[in-house]
């Protein structure tokens, strides 16, 4: 995790000047006061300049609208924006110039002695790493997020103590470009199609992901999803393995008894093999700070069965729905159990999670319908798990800018009679139509979102389900997932204020 050498590149240039563009330039200013800090973007709209000046007040070096291979004379490191593609004229200039090339991840990483969580996967990310947040902060430990979510992991640079645990949500484009980032916990929560916009095709986009494993060394820890095929594959790295189930439990009724570290659903209620975590996680306990002194090994007294496993808390006492959300209690509870928190206490951080924003949000009932916000489903699996979240009477909301993803398995799950109707939106909409006149599935076109919650509202009926789970980009006709979630949740509440 050293940063030494950094103090010598002479000129650092970042690339993209979006929230991790500026808190990288931020943190160089702080940590690396001899160092010439160039940012560039070729951005020029009156947005850009405004978020330049206090750039340029802290000393950094702003270039707007330029891209042309000069801004590299003199650089000793060029670190890039986790938006800007690798095809990036500057980023090949550089590459041809032997100039290093770093992600904004692997740059805050050298600087940050904390022990690191790092969450990815295609969905489930970021209720994921707030649900580790939460339980972590609710056993009153230190801990902080940052990542793909919130804050950029460079504004926490020499701004939070060491003693902090730093939970941190990992992209794919955050990870391609590691070269010695290494996460004490890594966690793959799922691999699925996504992103075939940016990546070449699906391998890359697996590659990359796994990425996240390629530099752990045998006192680490990985966590992966057992029930996912894509998931089982070489992993990179020399991290003890612990692995997470939802069905393992009921499948085997030895699951978790054998001595395999593992976290897993039986009959409703979610266990892990306490034995085989505290072995796995020895390596890591033994970094964590004092308040995170780990688990007592004993129960009643005795020491703890090695063939046994241990009660957590039963499902249906989590706020949380449907079997993505399952996936991403299993995955944060492994993680938590291998930091050294108590079943107790992770049973109680689960059970408070409200959830987060634009994910299976429920936003209110109107006329006994109820309407959930479920925007940031941005591809085909995340609104193929929302599906499972409910039983009947879904007015199923899809649409946007599409990612280079197939609707055709979206297209058989929709047309499940618990699926009332299905109304298209966006760039995507003759698209995803299309695949569901292969399977003579019928949709509902409607020109954009305010007029597509009023053809659901017409149609549903008291106990049916509005659920907005695009399986698309916004940036069609919003600026993110977040824009289009407002948006839908402002609908939903002018329609409960003209109802009352």
């Amino acid at each position: 995790m050293s940063s030494s050498g950094l103090d010598e590149i002479g000129r650092l240039l970042i690339i993209g000047m979006a929230r991790s563009g500026i808190a990288t330039a931020l943190a160089a200013r702080r940590m690396l006061p001899d160092v010439e800090v160039i940012l560039s973007d070729n951005e020029t709209e009156p947005k850009a300049a405004a978020e330049a000046e206090p750039l340029q007040a802290a000393g950094v070096r702003v270039e707007l609208g330029r891209e042309d291979n000069a801004l590299l004379d003199g650089c000793g490191l060029v670190v890039k924006s986790p938006g800007v593609p690798q095809e990036s004229s500057l980023l090949l200039e550089a590459h041809m110039r032997g100039i290093p090339v770093w992600g904004e991840v692997e740059f805050a990483w050298r600087f940050l002695p904390n022990i690191l969580v790092g969450v990815t996967g295609t969905n489930g990310k970021t209720t994921t790493t707030e649900l580790l947040g939460h339980i972590i902060g609710a056993s009153g430990r230190p801990c902080r997020v940052a990542g793909n979510v919130g804050v950029a992991l460079s504004s926490l640079v020499g701004e939070v103590d060491e003693d902090e645990v730093l939970v941190v949500e990992l992209s794919s484009f955050q990870l391609e470009d590691n070269i010695n980032f290494r996460p004490d916990i890594a966690i793959l929560l799922n691999l699925a199609e996504d992103h075939l916009d940016r990546h070449a095709d699906l391998e890359s986009y697996f590659a990359a992901k796994m990425r996240i494993f390629e530099n752990q060394q045998p006192e680490d820890i990985s966590i992966i999803n057992l029930d996912d095929g894509n998931c089982r594959r070489p992993v990179p790295g020399h991290a003890s393995r612990v692995w997470f189930s939802r069905s393992a439990g009921d499948a085997r009724p030895d699951a978790g008894e054998s001595g395999e570290p593992l976290v897993f659903k039986r009959m409703g209620v979610i266990r892990a093999g306490l034995h085989g975590l505290d072995i796995a996680s020895a390596g890591l306990r033994s970094r964590l700070p004092l308040e995170y002194s780990g688990r007592i090994d004993t129960a009643g007294g005795e020491v703890r069965n090695e063939g046994a496993s241990t009660l957590i808390l039963d499902w249906q006492e989590s706020a949380l729905r449907g079997d993505h959300n399952l996936d991403n209690c299993l995955a944060a509870a492994a993680a938590c159990l291998c930091l050294g928190l108590s079943p107790e206490e992770v049973a109680a951080g689960i059970k408070s999670f409200p959830g987060v924003p634009h994910r299976l949000q429920e936003v209110g009932v109107v006329d006994g319908v109820t309407y959930v916000n479920d925007s940031k489903a941005t591809n085909v699996d995340a609104a193929l798990k929302a599906l499972t979240a409910y039983q009947r009477g879904i007015h199923l909301i899809l649409g946007g800018r599409t990612k280079g993803c197939d609707f055709d398995n979206l297209a058989e799950a929709a047309s499940d009679p618990k699926v009332s109707e299905v109304i298209l939106i966006g760039e995507a909409a003759p698209t995803i139509a299309a695949s569901f006149d292969l399977l003579g599935g019928e949709v509902l076109m409607a020109d954009d979102l305010e007029a597509a919650v009023r053809t659901a509202r017409e149609s549903a009926e008291p106990g049916d389900t509005v659920l907005l789970s695009p399986a698309c980009a916004s940036f069609d006709q919003y600026e993110n997932y977040e824009q289009r979630g407002a948006h839908f949740v402002n609908l939903v509440k002018q329609m409960m204020a003209e109802a009352e």
